[in-house]
């Protein structure tokens, strides 16, 4: 099922498809604008995208990147999106498969809020959530998470649109960016 979104401004990072050659392109078209900021040559930082293709073709992901976020200057937020399949047909309604993941959520995420919501394309859950991640050498990262799964049409494929952040006072900022991508998924089919 053909996808598309509309993507939070300024948003910088690349789609990731099954065509090598089309992967390639968007690697390099990033490489060639970010690369002199990184310090790094265009092959090298487009190698170094290319290199993770693979694994995020793996995974699902359809999108990943970053953009600016919140009120602060330096805040920024990275979205991924990706879809994965069901091992066989889901049982029952789209209704009753959103109340279902939303338990599962809940009990693998105590302290998330999570809820369902009807969007455009369908019922899905959104949650957001937020913890301290503490890192070597007394490194403390603040994250924070908004994310919407959504089961597709197809009762076959779910989207999971996730985005993170490292800033606290940006949540709410974070979570309208997610709403808003999440309710502009439509299949790319036309009828």
């Amino acid at each position: 099922m053909p996808l598309q979104i509309d993507l939070p401004p300024g948003f910088a990072g690349m789609p990731v498809g099954t065509d090598d050659k089309m992967n390639r392109g968007h690697a390099w078209t990033i490489a060639e604008n970010l690369a002199a900021g990184a310090g790094k040559s265009v092959e090298e930082f487009g190698s170094y995208l290319m290199a993770l293709v693979p694994t995020m073709q793996a995974n699902g992901i359809r999108v990943f990147g970053k953009f600016a976020v919140g009120t602060r200057k330096g805040d920024v937020a990275t979205l991924t999106l990706g879809v994965v399949q069901w091992p066989e047909t889901a049982p029952g309604s789209r209704d009753a498969l959103v109340a279902a993941m939303a338990e599962q959520y809940r009990s693998r995420h105590k302290r998330a809020v999570v809820q369902p919501v009807r969007l455009p394309i369908g019922p899905a859950i959104v949650a957001i959530s937020g913890g301290e991640f503490h890192l070597p050498e007394r490194d403390v990262r603040t994250q924070i998470k908004a994310e919407y799964q959504i089961p597709l049409p197809d009762g076959r494929s779910v989207v999971i649109l996730s985005v993170v952040a490292e800033s606290e006072d940006a949540w709410p900022a974070v979570a309208e960016a997610t709403a808003k991508v999440a309710w502009s998924l439509r299949s790319g089919e036309t009828s």
